[in-house]
C-alpha cells in the first residue's frame, strides 16, 4: 500500500486519525450486494497517497476540535469523492492498472466500474449530508467542477493548441478542487475562525495546482518500475500536460519535432519515448517544476498568518514534498 504521508506528517494527532481511516473506509463501502462492495473496495484497499484525509485532519489544528468520529467520517468521505473520480477516470481512458494493480473495468468490464464508482460517490455524498449540510453542499460544488474538469480534458484530447489557460482551469477543477475542499472541511469541523478557513482554502488549492503540475513531470520522467507504466503514457492517449504544452508554445525547433512525433498516426512506443526526450530537450520538465515551485510557495504564504507548531510545519513540508516527490 502507497501511503506516504510519513515524510511529511509531523503532526501526532493527525497521524493517529489516518492510522484509523482504514476501518471507517471500508464501513462506509460494506453493502448488503457483497460483488459490490468488493468492486468498490478494490482501489481502496491499494491505499494511495491519502493526502487529502490528511490535509483535512491537519487542517483541524487549527481550531478548537472536532468530534473525531465527525472528522474520520468526512474525511474518509472524501477520498471516496477522489476514488469513485478513479473509477471513471479509468473507464474513460480504457486503462488497465491503477496503483500497480488491474483497475476494476480490466478486472470485472466497464458496465461494473462505472456502477462502482457512481456507488462511492453516492455514499460519500450520504455521509457528508448526515455529518453538515454545508459541507455536502460544498462537496457538491467540488465535484461538479471535477466532472466539468473531466470533460474539458476530454475535449481536448489530441489537441496540440490546447491553451495553458484552459489546462490551468482543468489542474484547478479535476485536482486542486478536492484539496481545498480537504481543507476547508477539517477547519470547519473544527470550529476554525473564518479567516483560518479562508487562508487553508486558499492553501489547499495551490497545492492541488503544485501536485498536478509535480505530477505531469513524472508521467514524462518518472521509471516504469515507479509509477506502473511506461514514461509519456498520458502524452500517447492525447492528454497533454503542462511540460507538454510548455514545449508545444514555444516556436523552438523541439517544439517542431516534438508536433511531428505527436501527429504520426501510427504511434508507437518508440514514438512515445522520443516525444519524452523532446518535452525534455524542450525545457517543458524545467518549466513545470519551476511552476510547481511557484504554487507550492503561494499555498505556503496563504497560511502565513496561522499560528506556529506541527501541524502548520507539516503543511509546509508537504508543500515541498509534493514538487519533489518521487512518485
Amino acid at each position: 500500500m502507497l501511503i506516504d504521508t510519513e515524510r511529511w506528517l509531523t503532526h501526532q494527532p493527525s497521524a493517529a486519525l489516518m492510522g484509523a481511516l482504514d476501518g471507517v473506509l471500508e464501513d462506509l463501502l460494506r453493502c448488503r450486494e457483497e460483488r459490490l462492495t468488493e468492486a468498490a473496495a478494490h482501489l481502496v484497499r491499494r491505499g494511495g497517497k491519502r493526502m487529502r484525509p490528511a490535509l483535512l485532519f491537519v487542517s483541524s489544528a487549527f481550531g478548537p476540535g472536532g468530534a473525531e468520529t465527525d472528522l474520520l467520517r468526512v474525511a474518509a468521505a472524501v477520498e471516496l469523492l477522489h476514488v469513485a473520480a478513479l473509477y471513471h477516470d479509468d473507464v474513460m481512458d480504457r486503462a488497465e492498472t491503477r496503483r500497480g494493480t488491474p483497475t476494476v473495468n480490466a478486472v470485472r468490464g466497464d458496465a461494473e466500474a462505472v456502477t462502482a464508482g457512481t456507488f462511492v460517490f453516492a455514499r460519500a455524498m450520504r455521509t457528508l449530508a448526515a455529518v453538515d449540510g454545508t459541507l455536502a453542499a460544498w462537496a457538491s460544488r467540488s465535484v461538479l467542477a471535477l466532472a466539468l474538469g473531466q470533460m474539458q480534458e476530454a475535449e481536448n484530447t489530441y489537441n496540440l493548441e490546447h491553451r495553458l489557460e484552459s489546462y490551468a482551469e482543468i489542474a484547478a477543477r479535476k485536482t486542486a478542487a478536492l484539496f481545498e475542499l480537504s481543507c476547508r472541511a477539517g477547519a470547519r469541523l473544527a470550529g476554525a475562525p473564518q479567516d483560518a478557513v479562508e487562508g487553508l482554502g486558499l492553501y489547499g488549492r495551490a497545492l492541488g495546482l503544485a501536485f498536478q503540475a509535480a505530477d505531469d513531470t513524472l508521467d514524462v520522467t518518472a521509471p516504469e518500475a515507479v509509477l506502473g507504466k511506461k514514461p509519456g503514457t498520458d502524452l500517447r492517449e492525447g492528454v497533454y500536460g503542462l511540460p507538454v504544452l510548455l514545449v508545444l508554445h514555444r516556436r523552438t525547433l523541439e517544439a517542431e519535432r516534438l508536433r511531428q512525433v505527436l501527429r504520426r498516426d501510427d504511434f508507437t512506443e518508440d514514438d512515445q519515448e522520443e516525444a519524452c526526450h523532446h518535452v525534455q530537450a524542450g525545457g517543458g520538465i524545467a518549466g513545470a517544476f519551476t511552476i510547481a515551485q511557484d504554487y507550492a510557495h503561494q499555498a505556503v504564504t496563504h497560511i502565513a498568518g496561522l499560528p506556529g507548531g506541527e501541524a502548520k510545519d507539516s503543511l509546509a513540508r508537504l508543500a515541498r514534498y509534493v514538487v519533489t516527490r518521487r512518485h
